[in-house]
Formats: C-alpha cells, structure tokens, sequence
C-alpha cells in the first residue's frame, strides 16, 4: 500500500517553483506602483501609506511585480519610467532584504521593454502584507502629497 505523504508547507513549495536569486542583493531598493485606490491615511503613523491590498500577488496568482532600482540606476534611467502609463500611481521601495525577512523570494524577470522588471513571491497573509505597506517608503509621492 502506498503511503500518502501531506504537500510540503507553502513556503518550501514557494522556494521550488519561485528560487530566491542571490544576485538581488538584500540592499536593492524594489520599487512598486501603486495606484490611487490603494492611497490610505493611516491615523496611527500619522501619514499616508499604500493599503496592504498593494503587496498582494495577482488574483490569477502571478507574483508581485516590482522594478530594481539597482538595473534602472546602472542604465542611467530615470525612475518616472515605472509609472509611464499609469496616471495617478505613486511608487514606493522596500528593500530585497525586507522581502526576504518576511518569507518572500525576489528573482529577476526582464521584460522586452523594462530590463529592471523583477516579482516577490510568497506567502502573504495579511499581517505581512501589512508590515510592507507600513514600512514601505515613498520614492515617487502619491499626488495629494
């Protein structure tokens, strides 16, 4: 008889299917889009943030895409060109290392027409997608900043 084993935890899975590029050093700034409907006044801090719902993976379950600062920097580019497109979003940076305390993975993933394209992929329950929105910094300020 056959033995049925339980799947391996979500992470281990992650890990398998989304390896962790150790090229991406910990200090490289990852900067995301976000748009206008995930601006929110957070009354604690006392500033505006990005909503948590900003540090989820796709519904379809693509991994969250960022840009690196490191590749656009190296370039010469400008960091306007994340948003190119998309009127009204603001952009904001969490460093590789900050994913990768939280259980993230962080790999390249080079678009023909956005060399600096890279995705976050984990396990993101909403005390984590939390901890992101509220340690994310403001590179490019929502515009009512």
């Amino acid at each position: 008889m056959r033995e049925l084993r339980e799947p391996p935890p979500l992470r281990v899975r992650v890990r398998r299917n989304f390896p962790n590029d150790p090229t991406v050093r910990d200090d490289v700034a990852l900067l995301g889009r976000i748009p206008h409907w995930h601006f929110h006044f957070d009354t604690r801090l006392g500033r505006m943030r990005p909503r948590s719902a900003a540090f989820e993976d796709h519904a379809d379950g693509d991994p969250m895409p960022v840009c690196r600062r490191d590749i656009i920097d190296a370039e010469g580019g400008d960091l306007r060109r994340v948003i190119i497109g998309h009127a009204g979003f603001a952009l904001t940076s969490l460093t590789a290392g900050q994913f990768r305390s939280k259980d993230q993975t962080v790999f390249p993933d080079p678009l023909p027409k956005e060399s600096s394209h890279a995705k976050i992929r984990g396990p993101k329950p909403e005390s984590v997608s939390r901890w992101f929105a509220k340690h994310a910094a403001w590179v490019i300020p929502h515009p009512a900043n």
